[in-house]
């Protein structure tokens, strides 16, 4: 071999020896790199999942809430029927008081004016009772005629026989 062919052989040799190094270096770096984007990757994978977790957990408070605000909804409307009808009921109960009451005070009155006509009856002469009120003329006490007595009836053991 000759000095001419051994120097260029060398020469392309280190020509080749160096760009293999700095393809080497550059496929390193690379690595480091595809390293770097891989833990990333995983852990912006990790953060999506737990945000899949997070809006999963808050939908399902959604619609927790969703079916206590319509439960709230049916509560309050509930509520208020109830307080209508409780109101309906008071008012329905004053009537009944105030009627019970006045019917005691009618009932009362007509006791009171019961005695006062039998009072005024009693002293009124029959003859201006039977102008007033015919019905009570008749119901007036007739005197009662008592039995007739046979005198010759046997008594029983009165001791008035022989």
């Amino acid at each position: 071999m000759s000095a001419e062919f051994s120097n260029a052989y060398q020469e392309i040799l280190l020509d080749n020896l160096i760009s293999i190094i700095k393809q080497n270096f550059i496929f390193q770096t690379q690595l480091k790199l595809i390293e770097d984007v891989g833990k990333q990757k995983n852990e912006l994978e990790a953060k999506y999942n737990e945000l899949i977790a997070s809006v999963d957990s808050m939908r399902t408070q959604l619609d927790e809430a969703e079916r206590l605000k319509s439960i709230a909804k049916t509560n309050d409307s509930a509520h208020q029927e109830k307080q209508r009808i409780q109101a309906a009921l008071n008012d329905e109960m004053k009537k009944s008081v105030r009627l019970i009451k006045d019917l005691e005070e009618k009932n009362t009155e007509i006791i009171k004016l019961k005695e006062y006509i039998t009072k005024l009856e009693e002293i009124a002469p029959a003859s201006k009772l039977k102008k007033i009120n015919p019905e009570k003329a008749i119901e007036t006490p007739k005197i009662e005629e008592p039995a007739p007595v046979d005198l010759f009836a046997i008594k029983e053991n009165d001791g008035s026989s022989f």
